[in-house]
């Protein structure tokens, strides 16, 4: 079971809050439906998927079921999240930055934002909503709202050891920043999901003080995709 102790330690920490709403309600879903639409949608290109299905009920994670929504949660070293499927097809996730959280030496002091990651995260949960819409939610379209929580000095960190980190930092003020949008039923089902992810990526690396290339970001979104590819042959 869930417990309260796993949204404190996500909230102690930098996190995303993501919501996704229909624009017109539909028929309310079963909670196993719900559930299984999150499982369907779910996207698994670099090896952890988003947002993550729970393989088994143990104490790093499992799933459950309420009157009002599915839910599965993981608390697993750098991996702490949990999301929730409603009745009403409104999606919930929240997930700690693993920055924050891991224990890896390569990780620079302080508050940091890697933005590779980044980029891939973001792309991830376009897809993942595209997906949900292919498998029919959101046949009126949705509103998507991304939000990264506990920012304040936060600054853009360069994880790849193969490019060049910013010669100068690249810090916030801002303590939460938020990005939303409103989807037509035609970009969620017709619409590269790549291209609705580029404009939400640079309004929030815009926070930072960073202008990002469309090449960069499309760069490198091509190889969150191509990580996928590899490990399929």
């Amino acid at each position: 079971m869930m417990s309260d102790s796993l949204l404190e330690k996500i909230r102690a920490v930098g996190f995303f809050r993501v919501v996704i709403r229909p624009t017109v309600l539909p028929e309310e879903l079963s909670m196993v439906d719900a559930r299984e639409m999150v499982k369907k949608g779910s996207v698994s290109l670099r090896g952890w998927d988003y947002p993550h299905i729970a393989a088994r009920n143990d104490e790093h994670g499992g799933s459950e079921y309420t009157s009002e929504f599915a839910q599965d949660w993981c608390d697993l070293y750098h991996h702490v999240e949990f999301w929730r499927m409603y009745q009403s097809g409104q999606f919930l996730h929240y997930k700690a930055l693993r920055e924050d959280l891991s224990k890896d030496g390569n990780v620079p002091e302080g508050r940091v934002l890697g933005v590779g990651s980044f980029m891939y995260t973001v792309t991830e949960i376009t897809e993942f909503t595209h997906r949900l819409r292919a498998a029919g939610l959101y046949k009126e379209g949705a509103t998507l709202t991304i939000s990264l929580y506990n920012c304040l000095g936060r600054r853009l960190w360069v994880e790849d050891p193969n490019r060049l980190d910013f010669t100068s930092p690249m810090v916030t003020q801002s303590d939460t920043i938020t990005v939303e949008r409103s989807l037509r039923t035609s970009e969620l089902l017709l619409g590269d999901p790549k291209e609705i992810s580029r404009p939400i990526i640079r309004e929030f690396l815009a926070a930072f003080g960073w202008n990002p290339s469309q090449d960069l970001i499309t760069s490198t979104q091509s190889e969150l995709y191509s990580l996928k590819l590899g490990r399929d042959r």
